[in-house]
């Protein structure tokens, strides 16, 4: 009899699966859309948790010394350590508010102004560049022939590019400033919902990682449950290395390419920096990416200027990549450097600029995972 009821109740489990997929399959847009909604919806939480996550070792760093502060004097150890935990995690989030209301009080104007004095003079730039170039190619007849060459096959389709693809689409273009606005305001919401939504995190997460565990006891054998937890562990440790230390190191490296660049006197040296420091965020590719727009951006101000840029960007990467990165990173989080390079191109084909930053971590905790398993 038991035997009959477990069939039919797998029967009728399989049916009500199969009509929930059909329904699916039918409004596929409909629910589609609903998820799309919910994430948004949720989007504050999973900003919550990556400000958690970035500022868990700076709360657990501060509360072990506001710990012994408090321990000594107290009567009560257990509410002693609360407290600590609660000043710690309030402490550490005040500050991130403020380094993130200092970086848009210091460095988005400085940003801004360099971007609006880009659309100002690049126009006159590129005619002085330009200007510069059809003389040393009339002083040299090779250069010339190759030169008229050149502006033969590109002078065309440059000219249909700009009047269809920019003039054609200014209520496009408006659009996409339209929607930028929208956006500015969701991240500024997002950051401090988020922000709210990390203190309580921050306060709480021994329960949430305790009612994590019991979940997986109670869904899995205890040894399947131990195997787990132990590798969350050490991605998290391959994660905290490569993303916290990266981070910490791009700072660092912005902040030497801006006095670098003033020393330089360099045009657009807050522009310069950021991208230099966002852009060494990314492996292997991070270098490039953020030193050809700037030097082009210096060309075509002042050739020789560019000149000592390029310099000055080959022995700052040497420096990040032999001293400053193995310092603070720990050098290599266990990937051979095929499999790093494997992991950027397949990241950042899949996922764009987020796989270029989280590839090599993901790969490198599968590697190890695969590695272990055989």
């Amino acid at each position: 009899v038991l035997g009959r009821y477990a069939l039919a109740y797998c029967a009728f489990l399989v049916l009500a699966c199969a009509i929930v997929f059909y329904f699916i399959l039918l409004n596929f847009d409909t629910v589609q859309r609903f998820f799309e909604n919910a994430f948004t919806a949720i989007g504050p939480v999973f900003t919550g948790l990556i400000f958690a996550y970035l500022l868990n070792p700076a709360v657990v760093m501060l509360e072990k010394h506001v710990s012994k502060l408090l321990t000594r004097r107290a009567k009560n150890p257990a509410k002693a350590r609360k407290t600590a935990r609660v000043i710690s995690t309030f402490v550490t989030v005040i500050a991130a508010v403020f380094l993130i209301a200092l970086l848009f009080v210091l460095v988005v104007p400085e940003v801004a102004g360099s971007v609006t004095a880009i659309a100002g003079e690049l126009p006159q730039d590129m005619d002085e560049f330009t200007s510069r170039i059809n003389q040393k190619v009339q002083e040299n007849s090779r250069l010339s022939t190759l030169y008229g060459l050149v502006s033969q096959y590109l002078a065309e389709p440059l000219e249909n590019w700009v009047n269809s693809g920019i003039l054609n689409n200014a209520s496009v273009w408006m659009g996409y400033l339209a929607s930028g606005i929208v956006g500015a305001f969701n991240l500024v919401y997002n950051l401090f919902v988020g922000l709210m939504i990390c203190f309580y995190l921050l306060i709480g997460k021994e329960r949430f990682m305790r009612q994590g565990g019991k979940v997986l006891y109670v869904l899995l054998k205890p040894n399947r449950a131990e195997w787990i937890l132990r590798r969350l562990n050490g991605a998290n440790r391959t994660f905290s290395s490569a993303i916290l230390g990266k981070i910490l190191d791009s700072i660092i490296i912005g902040m030497i390419c801006f006095i670098g660049v003033r020393i330089l006197q360099t045009p657009y040296s807050a522009l310069i920096a950021v991208i230099v420091g966002v852009t060494n965020l990314i492996p292997f590719f991070g270098p490039f990416i953020g030193a050809i727009p700037s030097t082009l951006l210096v060309l075509m101000h002042d050739p020789m200027k560019a000149l000592y840029f390029v310099i000055f960007i080959v022995v700052l990467q040497q420096f990040d990549c032999n001293i400053l990165d193995p310092k603070i990173v720990g050098g290599s989080i266990g990937l051979p450097a095929f499999w790093s390079l494997f992991a950027c191109l397949l990241g950042g084909g899949l996922f764009g600029l987020l796989g270029l930053l989280l590839g090599v971590p993901t790969f490198a905790v599968l590697y190890n995972l695969c590695k272990e398993l055989i």
